[in-house]
């Protein structure tokens, strides 16, 4: 599907080029260049790095190395772009070498995490097209509607986001490049390269019979169960073209490079100035990998809405497709919520594919399909049936029940939380005890240690959802031990406590701005302390010989990596940026592995933005290219997952995550783009290193 669709796409764009023909878009899909007319009045405001002529509409710079372009609006100190939800700047590489252009539309105040917009194109020589940004608009996270939920992109255009920007006064557009050598390219009309479209609203179904958006169409969009099967001839073409891996060893590791000891499982260790996997023959080993292998995170849609989203849903009795309604565990607002139905569209689509024999064979063919992209390493939240086929190596993803020190943070002194652990080790379903074939073991996902030590405290001392006695207990302890008196511990935290029993009550943020800041160091140093130290405890006494792979990060001050750092073998953070960039996650001696990050398709055959977009399916290819680029280049960081294998329900996951982002969409239709990338860069991955 997505290999046409790109080819039309790609020719309306890229003009000047030897063999270019245009080609007319579908009337169902017209090009992103139908609103090129309406142009969006500016000027350069600052060029830095670059020389700038300028006539007939069109600018003309020219400069070398490193350099940061600043556009704003012609008329006026702002541009009102609440008609917009994707902006486009017509931009021609004329020069020799491939620009990677990073783009921030900025409000008042603006920073690269609030009050802006970012993007970012890659720019070959030669090429033509708009440099496309997606604009993210505010949104309750918490609402609902009865038919789109909380769907993180609608039909409209709007794209729900934590980072957001206000279209309506947009002061400047930035486009700066780190690339070396002489650079020289030309802009012209910005303008809507696709507009809000309110009268989307409320036109149901949105769902076809196969999960498929209905509102658009794209070449090879599955019509039919047959269309189904011409997937599966691509597929077939793919895995031909492509084939499997050579020059490696059968764990994936670096064949032609050095050779340690074979210890028969997977270790950490630094090589000439840089931190590698060692796999368990000896040899050197980066980690390339993919998350949510298999079926169990992709088209399940819930049910629990407006029935006018869908075409056709089968009733739960009917004898042929009832079987594929189901009730899953989702997290709402990180409570969780059990037994919420859903429609499970991707393994509907896999048993009209292949027949009653479908579980069997998806699962062979997905094994396939790791060696046709060149993938090592089946990442978190896979399918356990395709790790325990030990054809690739596998991480393992343990969750557990535990007693709560604070929303979505474990406490690590309730005898609660080390029983839970032990038990989920135990009864974990792919029995990765000291299994060769295990990179590792996840504990945990995003617990949500604060930024910093103060917030940390107070969101121990302040949470009152359940009974958090026990935490608090300890920290009461430590500052008795320090303070002689709640007077003194006053006079230190600028407090008005009347006793230490206040503490044991729940406590308001304002009541904490004071306090010391060395003490709230202390106190969350002795938290995260107790939880990785236990953590790591419990996964030496289940297997001795696994690699404990830290607890994937998203947020975190230094009290806390560090304590990880003290017990992980490796610190695993998400980092959802166009750079891995590791800010501090990266601040100890110990590897980090890159645990999830993408790059939506924003014009593909869904709906939302994902957490950072691409502007189409090439450009989805080239920006993984250059993440991985960058991310092998740094020496502290040993692997990096893409999230995920298959694209999200268009209707959304539970929490309304509904993100072109697939290497396979819900009808099971290879993205040939993706998937390319993956294979050019994973089939040449130890020779980008060396």
């Amino acid at each position: 599907m997505k290999k046409h669709l790109t080819k039309v796409m790609g020719t309306l764009l890229i003009t000047g080029l030897t063999g270019c023909n245009a080609m007319t878009p579908l009337p169902e899909e017209p090009a992103r260049l139908q609103h090129l007319n309406e142009a969006i009045p500016y000027k350069i405001g600052s060029a830095g790095g670059l020389t700038v002529e300028s006539a007939d509409g069109r600018h003309i710079l020219k400069g070398k190395n490193s350099f940061r372009l600043t556009l704003q609006p012609a008329v006026g100190s702002a541009w009102d772009l609440s008609s917009v939800s994707i902006l486009g700047l017509m931009f021609r590489n004329t020069g020799e070498t491939e620009l990677v252009l990073d783009l921030m539309l900025s409000n008042d105040g603006a920073t690269g995490w609030s009050k802006s917009a970012i993007g970012r194109t890659i720019v070959k020589p030669g090429e033509e097209m708009p440099l496309g940004i997606g604009l993210y608009r505010s949104a309750d996270y918490a609402s609902t509607h009865p038919a789109y939920l909380r769907m993180s992109g609608k039909p409209d255009g709007n794209f729900r986001h934590w980072h957001t920007i206000d279209p309506e006064l947009v002061r400047s557009l930035s486009i700066s490049c780190a690339g070396k050598g002489n650079h020289s390219f030309e802009l012209a009309q910005l303008f809507p390269m696709q507009k809000m479209e309110p009268s989307r609203l409320n036109v149901f179904p949105i769902l076809d019979e196969y999960g498929q958006y209905t509102l658009k169409e794209w070449p090879d969009k599955v019509h039919s169960d047959a269309d189904l099967r011409k997937g599966a001839e691509l597929d077939a073409r793919l895995e031909k073209e492509l084939g499997g891996p050579t020059g490696f060893t059968k764990y994936g590791g670096w064949k032609d490079g050095p050779q340690f000891e074979a210890t028969g499982f997977f270790r950490t260790r630094q090589h000439e100035g840089r931190w590698w996997f060692i796999d368990p023959e000896g040899y050197l080993f980066w980690s390339y990998g993919v998350n949510c292998v298999g079926v169990e995170y992709a088209g399940q849609t819930p049910t629990k809405r407006d029935p006018v989203i869908f075409t056709d849903l089968p009733d739960k009795g009917d004898k042929e497709f009832g079987r594929f309604h189901t009730l899953l565990d989702v997290e709402d607002n990180y409570k969780l919520l059990e037994d919420v139905p859903h429609y499970d569209f991707t393994r509907a689509n896999l048993y009209r594919k292949y027949g009653d024999d479908w579980q069997k064979k998806y699962i062979e063919r997905d094994a396939v399909r790791l060696q046709y992209c060149h993938l090592n390493t089946i990442g978190a939240w896979s399918d356990n049936e395709i790790a325990a086929l030990r054809k690739v190596p596998y991480t393992a993803m343990v969750h557990y029940e535990y007693a709560f020190a604070a929303d979505k943070l474990p406490d690590p002194f309730h005898p609660d939380t080390r029983a839970g652990l032990r038990k989920a080790l135990e009864e974990y379903p792919v029995q990765f005890r000291n299994d060769p074939w295990c990179l590792g073991a996840f504990v945990n996902n995003e617990l949500h240690w604060a930024g910093d030590a103060r917030r940390q405290v107070a969101d121990i001392f302040g949470y009152e959802e359940e009974d958090n006695s026990t935490v608090r207990s300890v920290f009461i302890d430590w500052l008795r031990k320090k303070y002689e008196s709640v007077e003194a511990l006053n006079a230190a935290w600028s407090a008005s406590f009347s006793s230490w029993d206040d503490l044991l009550g729940v406590i308001h943020r304002d009541q904490l701005k004071g306090a010391d800041s060395a003490d709230c160091s202390a106190l969350t140093v002795l938290l995260a302390d107790a939880f990785y130290k236990m953590v790591d405890e419990e996964l030496e006494r289940y297997s001795p010989n696994t690699l404990y792979l830290g607890s994937r990060f998203n947020s975190g001050g230094r009290e806390v990596v560090e304590a990880a750092a003290r017990y992980a073998d490796v610190i695993s953070a998400n980092i959802y940026w166009y750079k891995p960039n590791l800010g501090s996650f990266g601040a100890t001696d110990v590897p980090v592995l890159i645990t999830e990050f993408h790059f939506a398709n924003l014009t593909g055959n869904n709906l939302g933005s994902g957490l950072r977009s691409a502007q189409d399916a090439v450009q989805q290819g080239r920006l993984f290219r250059t993440f991985m680029e960058e991310a092998v280049d740094h020496p502290q960081i040993i692997g990096a997952h893409w999230f995920q294998w298959r694209d999200q329900s268009v209707a959304g996951r539970y929490d309304g995550e509904n993100y072109d982002v697939g290497f396979f969409d819900v009808a099971d239709i290879p993205n040939v783009e993706l998937i390319r990338a993956a294979e050019e860069y994973g089939r040449n991955l130890y020779d980008s290193i060396k």
